[in-house]
């Protein structure tokens, strides 16, 4: 399945996810029920699914590491539906009582919780549920986590037994070093079928400024621009070999504002049209 049909299918199972979170708020008449099905003990069964939910592709998730901390980003985006703030409560529940479950201990909290959300009325329940501060209207929904904390709280004091698995925050830190630049790409292939993408939108995403965004990029040798360019052009490979979009969807799917600009960047990039691109992958029996 092409990138763009999954991206699609990921959005679209999102804004069901948020559907079934809005029924349950109202069924239920409790504005709080993200935080009450799911608070932050010891991983139990319902842990476990969540841990599988929030591992799912209707999560994007960032990690950062700043001045001693380390700050974990999140965004369920939605395709047509707004995304209940309960969904939040629940995923930032399922992470705490997931990094209680690895590190053995209870009473592990976060340093600060940020919401992207108003403040509600009973915003006090969010710190008696967290065991930090909580703050509303951020520009984005952070957990932070003292890296002193966590490390102190795994076993062997952060370093991995003879023979064992990595600590937890070696392995986020050695996973997100290389893939940036995918990561991004993950996010454009999300984006593009809504339209053309911009920098701070995917900065807003990833729970980073613009700078920063731009910094992370040049660090592997690229820009913002070259990571849509060259989305956009392994996504129109891909679709075009297959030939399961009609050339003006296909152009629409990948962001740009008419087919005609998507004819000129076919041009530039494989040095023909996206109608000789499709035919030469029948040809050669890439379909």
């Amino acid at each position: 399945m092409k990138a763009t049909a999954l991206a699609c299918d990921a959005l679209t199972l999102s804004d069901k996810l948020s559907h079934l979170w809005e029924l349950v708020v109202e069924h239920s008449g409790d504005p709080l029920i993200g935080l009450k099905v799911s608070t932050p003990h010891r991983l139990g069964w319902l842990g476990v699914m969540g841990h599988i939910m929030l591992l799912s592709p209707t999560v994007q998730s960032t990690i950062e590491r700043c001045h001693g901390h380390t700050r974990v980003g999140i965004l369920l985006p939605g395709m047509h539906r707004v995304v209940p703030r309960q969904r939040y409560d629940f995923v930032w529940c399922v992470l705490l009582r997931t990094l209680r479950c690895a590190s053995g201990r209870d009473d592990a909290v976060p340093v600060k919780v940020e919401y992207a959300f108003p403040e509600p009325a009973n915003s006090a329940y969010f710190e008696n549920t967290f065991g930090c501060p909580v703050h509303f209207n951020r520009p984005h929904n952070v957990m932070e986590f003292s890296d002193t904390d966590m490390v102190a709280a795994l076993p062997h004091g952060g370093m991995p037994p003879p023979g064992g698995p990595q600590p937890i925050l070696a392995q986020l830190a050695e996973a997100q070093s290389p893939a940036f630049t995918a990561r991004v790409q993950e996010i454009l292939a999300a984006l593009l079928p809504k339209g053309p993408p911009h920098r701070d939108a995917v900065a807003g995403l990833l729970a980073m400024s613009e700078r920063t965004l731009q910094r992370r990029l040049a660090e592997e040798g690229t820009s913002f621009s070259n990571v849509v360019d060259d989305t956009r052009r392994a996504l129109a490979r891909q679709s075009l070999e297959t030939g399961d979009l009609s050339l003006k969807m296909l152009s629409f799917q990948l962001g740009f504002s008419e087919p005609s600009a998507f004819y000129r960047a076919c041009k530039r990039w494989f040095g023909m049209t996206p109608s000789d691109l499709a035919n030469h992958g029948e040809k050669h029996g890439m379909v």
